[in-house]
């Protein structure tokens, strides 16, 4: 073989291994924010969404934000799910390269005479090619062990488009609760306050006596410094909506009315807490990423046995002797502690088997409380509706007793302020039950039905 001859030989492996590389490209860091200036810049495709509850629906920020345009924005626009699925993906391309098989290893050798030689030495070389057996016993393990791994990491992230899609009902309704407090004590606050300057033009007159007048100052600055509380809390809230929603602060939002709360039957509750583990995403990828582990284990099992490798060799020396050769290896790896790798492996194994058992009772535990929060809630609520009529009569009757001179002005001013008090209670506890309801709903993955999965979720 010349050396011409050799060296081609030795580029057609190499040419095989660079066709199977991939090539480099280059992906600077942005420089400024991409945050969208108004909801309607951001592209929504809603028959692409993974949410539960989630029936067909026209999404159109020109129409306003109801709590479920809200949430299929934030599930679309969330930057920290931006995040969550570049990582997603990524988990399923090392998945992927988790199940590839190692190449054979080429080598070549050169051996070149130097100094004085007898006749006829040649330049003697060698070809070889080596391949380890032993992968192809573990690797049905390891793409098993990938495959779980990955549905683990789309589930762990649908989990997460849940969770996100709950906390932006969640600031929908404070945000909108704030609003709705606010205008009650911006409404009353303007009436005071017009009240206040036609009281002091009639004490300057001498037609109102100065303890009224004092009475009216006290409760026009408590509903005043009670205002700036609210709108205060409601700029905090309603920016913590925009930037969830991935919006450029400064947003305006144009938010609809959430609507009335359904009731979760008891019955439904115990239907769905039965069949959680094979329906919940956070719960179906524990059970996955338990089975990986268990792979893990049944690999470390399969690689304590001898493994095998062969090789084959074409060789010439400086005399020009060829040769055909053949090899095989054995590595012997139980002998050097591959019993503590499968026992490693098994308690680690063993550790998530108790992580899951842990994730299904505090399920129970959440749920079964959430219940009782949001039925004690309900109850609340049911009864301040109850007294509704009869505040609001009693509440016409002073203004009117008040008009008369029948009312003293301190009198009626507590009277008002109480009535304030009562209907911002109200809308607290409207709140407290949209977010405990959203809460339950989300811990049992109610509907099912209505989700749309990438992989197969059912639990292994």
């Amino acid at each position: 073989m010349t050396r011409t001859q050799a060296l081609r030989l030795a580029a057609l492996p190499c040419a095989v291994l660079l066709a199977g590389c991939a090539a480099y490209s280059a992906r600077p860091l942005p420089e400024q924010s991409d945050l969208a200036a108004r909801p309607a810049d951001v592209k929504v495709e809603v028959k692409s969404l993974r949410l539960p509850d989630l029936k067909p629906h026209a999404y159109d920020p020109s129409q306003g934000l109801d709590m479920t345009d809200v949430a299929i924005l934030a599930v679309v626009n969330n930057p920290g799910l931006h995040t969550a699925r570049s990582e997603a993906r990524a988990a399923l391309v090392q998945s992927f390269a988790a199940g590839l098989l190692p190449g054979p290893q080429f080598t070549y050798g050169h051996d070149r005479p130097v100094g004085t030689n007898p006749p006829g030495t040649v330049t003697g070389k060698n070809l070889g090619l080596d391949y380890d057996l032993g992968p192809l016993f573990t690797s049905g393990a390891e793409q098993a062990a990938a495959e779980a791994q990955a549905r683990q990491a789309d589930l762990d992230l649908l989990w997460a488009e849940w969770q996100v899609a709950q906390q932006a009902r969640v600031l929908f309704v404070q945000c909108g609760t704030d609003r709705a407090e606010l205008k009650l004590l911006g409404d009353l606050k303007q009436a005071m306050q017009e009240r206040y300057t036609a009281e002091q033009a009639a004490l300057k007159s001498g037609d109102l006596a100065l303890d009224n007048l004092s009475a009216e100052l006290a409760a026009l600055q408590d509903v005043q410094t009670r205002a700036d509380t609210m709108a205060r809390q409601e700029n905090d809230d309603c920016v913590s909506l925009v930037g969830f929603l991935g919006l450029a602060p400064g947003t305006s939002l144009d938010l609809l009315p959430p609507d009335p709360v359904a009731d979760i039957p008891a019955s439904e509750i115990d239907g769905a807490l039965a069949k959680l583990p094979g329906r919940r995403p956070d719960l179906v990828a524990l059970q996955y990423g338990y089975q990986a582990q268990d792979e893990e284990v049944r690999r470390t099992v399969l690689a304590q046995f001898p493994s095998i490798g062969v090789g084959f060799d074409r060789a010439s020396d400086t005399t020009d002797i060829h040769s055909v050769g053949f090899r095989v290896s054995l590595n012997f790896p139980f002998i050097f502690g591959g019993a503590r790798q499968v026992h490693a492996a098994e308690a680690s194994r063993d550790a998530l088997w108790q992580a899951y058992q842990q994730r299904l009772d505090e399920t129970q535990v959440e749920v079964r409380q959430s219940a009782a929060d949001l039925a004690l809630l309900q109850a609340e609520l049911a009864t301040l509706d109850a007294s509704a009529g009869d505040a609001e009569a009693m509440g016409k009757s002073a203004a009117a007793a008040f008009a008369r001179g029948d009312l003293t002005a301190p009198a009626y001013y507590d009277l008002s302020i109480a009535s304030l008090n009562r209907r911002l209670e109200g809308l607290d506890l409207g709140s407290q039950v949209q977010q405990m309801h959203l809460a339950l709903a989300t811990l049992l993955g109610l509907p099912p039905e209505d989700l749309q999965h990438p992989v197969d979720e059912t639990s292994p």
